[in-house]
C-alpha cells in the first residue's frame, strides 16, 4: 500500500499501526453518544476483526485496533450498516466534543444539542490544519474549552439581593472556590474568585442569589499537546444563538488566513491578534 492509499485510509479513520501489518479504526461519536445497537456492532467488529477490545480517545471517539488490511472492506460494510461515522483525522474539523450538558446537575446549557448541530454543519470540513471544537456547559470545564481551537463555556454570574439574604451560609458552603463569605449576616461575593458557575443561585433557598448575567465565554486558538496554548478570550459573553454563526466566522478566517499544517493559534500569533479582531468584529483579549 503506497503513501497516498494510506493517507486516504487515514482520512476514513483507518490508521496503520506501528507494526505496519494492522490498522486501528477510529469511530466518531456525537458528543460521546452512541446507540446501544451501535455499541453492539462495535463489539462484534472488535471480536471478529480485532482482538476483542476497544479504547476511548480524549476527543470522545472509539478506536478498535488490530484490524488486518484485507479485512477492512468487511469492516466498512458493517460500519455503514450501523449508521456509524469514521474519521476524525487529518486537516479537517474533527468531531465536536461536548460535555453532558443539561443531563448534569451543574449544566447551564444543552451542550449536547449544540455539539450535534455544529457536528452536522462543520464535521470533516477541510482546513489548513486540524480544528477542534469543544462545548462545556459550566465552569467545571470538563471538555477543556480554553485549549480547543474553538471553545465555548457557559457561565451564570450571581448577584446578592441584600434585603432577601438571611445569612444562612448555604451559598458559602456551596461555593467550591470560596468566593462567598457571610459578613454581618449577609452574603458577599468576591468576583475576583467567582467562576460564575451558578450553583449559589440554584441552591439559595430564599432566592436571594439572583442571575445578574448569563452567556457563553468564547475561546479562540487554544491547543493542547506538546505546545500548549490557551485560547484568546472574547471579552463579552456570547449568546447560545450566536455560537453557530461565530463558529462559521472563525472557521472562514482560519481557512483564508492559515498556512498548511498551522493550527489556528499559530495563525493568530503570526498575524497578530488585531487580524482576527477585525475579521470577527469582536473584542478579544
Amino acid at each position: 500500500m503506497n503513501k497516498e492509499e494510506l493517507r486516504l485510509l487515514k482520512l476514513e479513520g483507518y490508521m496503520r499501526q506501528e507494526d505496519k501489518e494492522h490498522f486501528s479504526l477510529r469511530v466518531m461519536t456525537t458528543a460521546g453518544n452512541l446507540t446501544s445497537d451501535q455499541v453492539r456492532c462495535l463489539s462484534d467488529i472488535a471480536d471478529m476483526y480485532g482482538k476483542g477490545y476497544m479504547g476511548f480517545t480524549t476527543r470522545q471517539c472509539i478506536e478498535i485496533p488490530w484490524i488486518k488490511e484485507e479485512l477492512i472492506p468487511q469492516v466498512k460494510r458493517k460500519i455503514a450498516e450501523a449508521g456509524l461515522k469514521t474519521g476524525g483525522t487529518g486537516f479537517t474539523v474533527v468531531g465536536v466534543a461536548g460535555c453532558k450538558g443539561s443531563i448534569c446537575k451543574y449544566g447551564l446549557i444543552d451542550s449536547q444539542e449544540i455539539a450535534r448541530k455544529l457536528d452536522e454543519k462543520f464535521l470533516g470540513m477541510e482546513l489548513p490544519g486540524k480544528f477542534k471544537i469543544g462545548i462545556t456547559a459550566c465552569p467545571n470545564n470538563c471538555v477543556k474549552a480554553p485549549i480547543s481551537d474553538l471553545g465555548f463555556m457557559a457561565q451564570n454570574e450571581p448577584k446578592v439581593e441584600i434585603d432577601t439574604c438571611k445569612g444562612c451560609k448555604i451559598c458559602e458552603r456551596t461555593c467550591k472556590v470560596k468566593a462567598i463569605e457571610i459578613v454581618d449576616k449577609k452574603a458577599v461575593i468576591n468576583y475576583g474568585k467567582c467562576l460564575s458557575c451558578g450553583q449559589c443561585i440554584k441552591n439559595c433557598p430564599f432566592k436571594a442569589m439572583k442571575l445578574e448575567k448569563e452567556g457563553i465565554v468564547m475561546y479562540i486558538g487554544g491547543k493542547f499537546g506538546r505546545d500548549i496554548r490557551l485560547g484568546n478570550r472574547v471579552i463579552r459573553y456570547v449568546n447560545v444563538d450566536e455560537i453557530e454563526s461565530l463558529s462559521e466566522k472563525v472557521i472562514n478566517y482560519y481557512k483564508e488566513s492559515g498556512k498548511k499544517g498551522e493550527r489556528l493559534g499559530k495563525t493568530i500569533d503570526r498575524l497578530g491578534i488585531d487580524s482576527i479582531k477585525k475579521a470577527l468584529d469582536l473584542e478579544i483579549n
